[in-house]
């Protein structure tokens, strides 16, 4: 009987551990030490994916003063906001912390930089945040916190430990058990476990989630499941990069 050949790619060097998983995804097998990613990019970042252009892979969503006016307008009851690990990273990312002014190695964050000089996050995420609770669950902070500790420089773990002060965490599981579209929302491509955990646990407390991740919102629709959502646009750790960046003078 045929069997089909075992494919081994071993990384002498080590390898990042999103291109391994995405390689573990299509049937290789991966050897070698798994390192961690020099560039976070957040589950709707998956330029493997056929049905996204570049464009859509780096999460360019247009995000403004004016639809924090909008969704607060749609949402008028909703006074408790559930953060991804998206919007606490743009947070207190150095770029959105005024030092988008690099070209760097890494193309994604050179598009994020132009795009941070011309449609600054923060302001949106500050004006948005605004007299509400902020909250997270467990998984997303820690999630967050194990990024920063790897990626962040300095101002990015200082950043972090005043916007620890500012949000509640709380277990993955408060709040009850989910309904039944949302416990049986399927994992598969952009619906990524940690998403659904997430989304998952603003809707239960009636939370209306701030994110950069598009794709799993889209996905989620597709399988006939919405959530409450502010989508904005995608901001990674940049301050641990600047050194082998070029500075240019804006």
């Amino acid at each position: 009987m045929y069997q089909p050949p075992k494919v081994i790619f071993e990384f002498m060097s080590g390898i990042e551990e999103n291109l391994a998983n995405k390689l573990k995804a299509i049937g290789i097998i991966v050897k070698g030490e798994i390192l961690p990613n020099s560039v976070y990019i957040e589950d709707c970042d998956d330029s493997w994916s056929s049905e996204s252009s570049d464009e859509e892979s780096l999460c360019n969503q247009q995000s403004s003063l004016e639809q924090v006016s909008q969704c607060m307008e749609e949402h008028p009851k909703i006074d408790t906001l559930n953060l991804d690990v998206t919007a606490m990273m743009a947070y207190v990312s150095n770029m959105t912390n005024g030092h988008c002014n690099y070209v760097f190695i890494q193309e994604v964050l050179t598009q994020q930089c132009a795009w941070e000089a011309e449609r600054p996050v923060k302001p949106v995420l500050e004006r948005l945040f605004e007299g509400k609770s902020l909250v997270c669950c467990r998984t997303a902070w820690d999630d967050f916190e194990k990024i920063v500790n790897t990626l962040g420089g300095p101002m990015e773990k200082v950043r972090t430990e005043e916007l620890k002060k500012m949000v509640e965490v709380f277990p993955d599981d408060y709040g009850g058990d989910d309904d039944y579209p949302r416990h049986n929302l399927k994992v598969r491509g952009h619906v990524r476990l940690r998403s659904k955990i997430i989304f998952n646990f603003g809707h239960r407390i009636k939370a209306l989630t701030v994110s950069a991740n598009e794709g799993f919102l889209r996905s989620s629709l597709q399988q006939g499941v919405t959530y409450a959502a502010f989508i904005h646009e995608s901001r990674a750790l940049t301050e641990g990069k600047e050194s082998t960046a070029k500075k240019i003078e804006l």
